[in-house]
């Protein structure tokens, strides 16, 4: 993910100096192009732990897109730890306001599913946690006259809709305090805002 995120960087630093020469007309060129198919990186918690492919179309000033993203890994909080999924999926639409700057609403799914075991015991367990997460931003997105797709969200907020965490199996007071805690902590991982995310991607 590392060597993923650099590439995404150096490609973006790279697209941001030569856009000019190319991308003169971004929005002739989304009349032009039915579907786009990016990737999304940046300084967002929720993207960052999965980041989302997009897949989406543009209808006159808007874009329109799903998101689609999911990742495994290992947490632990005081004397839990647990081995989980994480997903990252949601409906992502941008509305232009002239050449490329444009205003960001989007409302996501993120959900976090995990067998989680007391570190300090036997016991064990499951942990779900959901939210429904709101995200408004402004950003601007370039498309070239050959199809590359590059862009910033240069500030976005996120706001729960809803969210819920639910603990079940056999734990000690002191460890399911901690699974509840890891829980918490997630769906404010899932609903934190974020700036500089970038997007890359090809339209057609």
């Amino acid at each position: 993910m590392k060597i993923l995120f650099k590439i995404s960087v150096s490609v973006i630093c790279t697209s941001f100096l030569i856009s000019p020469l190319f991308a003169a007309d971004s929005a002739g060129n989304r009349a032009d192009s039915s579907i786009l198919i990016g990737y999304q990186t940046g300084a967002h918690l929720a993207t960052m732990i999965a980041p989302p492919l997009r897949i989406g179309t543009f209808v006159g000033d808007w874009e329109i897109a799903l998101d689609m993203g999911s990742n495994s890994w290992t947490s632990t909080s005081g004397s839990a730890s647990g081995t989980a999924t994480y997903t990252n999926q949601g409906l992502n639409t941008r509305y232009f306001v002239g050449n490329s700057f444009n205003i960001l609403a989007a409302i996501h799914n993120r959900e976090y599913s995990a067998k989680v075991t007391e570190t300090s015991g036997s016991n064990s367990g499951t942990l779900d946690a959901k939210a429904t997460v709101a995200t408004f931003g402004i950003g601007n997105h370039w498309l070239m006259d050959w199809g590359l797709y590059i862009g910033a969200d240069w500030f976005m907020a996120g706001s729960a809709l809803s969210q819920s965490s639910t603990v079940a199996g056999e734990f000690t007071t002191s460890g399911k305090k901690d699974v509840e805690d890891l829980g918490k902590f997630v769906n404010q991982v899932s609903t934190a805002g974020g700036v500089l995310v970038f997007t890359v991607g090809f339209a057609f």
